[in-house]
């Protein structure tokens, strides 16, 4: 993924439109179309507490903080990255009336644990990774989970975490795929049944 420099934002509303912009050019038409999916979910009632796993820079989590939700949640083994614009993040959530928790720890944890409506993985790129984090953020998370990069990687056609996550809601029946998206990486997202 790209490393932008955006150094001289002093907004995380100046901020969030560069950082999209970047990626999209940078990655291709539609490398963010996880941006526009996570804004549709976080609009629907009760969809209050937003929480990501692999933040990197932060333009996935800049997305979610300027829809206001009650609480973000930003887990990463390394949060270097996303330190360098925390201030944004913190200026913007003081503002709001949001709570703002960043832990660096390793995602498949069970100490990265909390309670959220939607979870967002984008983290270490490996069907073993992701069935862990499944196991232990699932039941913990109330609405949905969206998965970053589940159709192409590194240029090439790779569905095997889309796959990891099929198969997860066969096991778990309280689990259902409800789009599959495949333009650029694509994305899954799977949510919770009554």
């Amino acid at each position: 993924m790209i490393r932008v420099d955006l150094t001289h934002c002093e907004t995380l509303e100046e901020f969030y439109p560069l950082i999209r912009e970047q990626h999209d050019d940078f990655h291709g038409k539609d490398y963010c179309a996880i941006h526009d999916v996570v804004r549709k979910l976080m609009k629907e009632e009760g969809v209050d507490k937003y929480k990501e796993l692999g933040v990197n820079q932060g333009g996935t989590a800049a997305n979610a903080c300027l829809l206001n939700p009650k609480k973000i949640e930003l887990i990463d083994h390394k949060l270097e990255q996303y330190n360098v614009y925390e201030h944004l993040f913190k200026d913007y959530c003081e503002k709001n009336n949001i709570e703002l928790v960043s832990r660096e720890l390793d995602s498949a944890s069970v100490k990265s644990r909390s309670q959220c409506d939607l979870l967002l993985i984008d983290s270490l790129h490996k069907p073993s990774h992701l069935i862990k984090e499944l196991n232990i953020h699932s039941e913990w998370t109330s609405k949905y989970i969206v998965c970053h990069d589940t159709y192409r990687s590194l240029g090439q056609i790779n569905t095997a975490l889309h796959d990891v996550l099929e198969g997860f809601c066969k096991q778990i029946n309280s689990w259902e795929i409800i789009e599959k998206n495949t333009d650029n990486v694509g994305y899954t997202v799977i949510a919770k049944g009554i």
